[in-house]
């Protein structure tokens, strides 16, 4: 989308996804705080980009729709075929139940919103996403969250060949490093998604009727 191009959202195809923003993905004093992710969180100001995005879609009848990484203790059944399956389960983290696992403050889950759970990196894999967006008739998929070069990206990759409309508020992402994220949204998510801002999403989506 061009500096000049006027984001369109339709809010009664819409939906938005707020994935992984958990203590232990990007909070200080989280399983993986030495990662860099609280800094560049930080950097992103995206709790705060996020929670004033999801506001807005509430308030335009879009659903909200969390996905958070949960496993048991010990992760049984969590198959760790990747490092960063391995890190789940070497740091304990993403315990149900646990602060770890938590939403960070600001973006909990509000009074109807959905929780999605998962165990990959992919937000569709394994879950109950794809049968909530079909039933709520949403073929617009608006991705915030932690981490943008892996949970954020597979997610919008995989939407895309699902045949969605993916949209991306680059500054509702945040992930190790700028340089991480700036790989991700200046290259992959370009052929995949639409890339905007939080603002962008807010501002097509004000005064527009929900459902319209």
């Amino acid at each position: 989308m061009s500096e000049t191009e006027r984001l369109e959202v339709d809010p009664g195809r819409a939906a938005l996804i707020v994935q992984d923003l958990q203590n232990d993905v990007m909070g200080v004093g989280g399983a993986f705080a030495e990662s860099g992710a609280p800094e560049h969180a930080k950097e992103q100001n995206v709790v705060e980009n996020v929670k004033q995005l999801a506001e807005a879609c509430r308030a335009a009848g879009i659903p909200v729709i969390h996905v958070h990484y949960i496993v048991e203790d010990g992760a049984p059944g969590l198959k760790l075929n990747a490092p960063l399956f391995q890190g789940v389960k070497e740091a304990n983290a993403f315990v149900r139940g646990t602060w770890g696992a938590a939403a960070v403050d600001g973006v909990e889950p509000q009074e109807g919103d959905f929780v999605v759970e998962k165990m990959r990196m992919n937000g569709w894999e394994g879950t109950k996403l794809e049968l909530l967006l079909t039933g709520l008739g949403r073929d617009t998929v608006i991705v915030t969250g932690a981490w943008t070069n892996m949970s954020v990206e597979h997610t919008a990759r995989t939407g895309a060949d699902k045949g969605y409309f993916m949209i991306v508020p680059e500054d509702g992402c945040s992930t190790m490093s700028a340089e991480w994220h700036n790989a991700s949204i200046n290259f992959a998510l370009q052929n995949v998604s639409t890339v905007t801002t939080c603002g962008a999403v807010i501002e097509a989506l004000a005064g527009v009727p929900a459902g319209v």
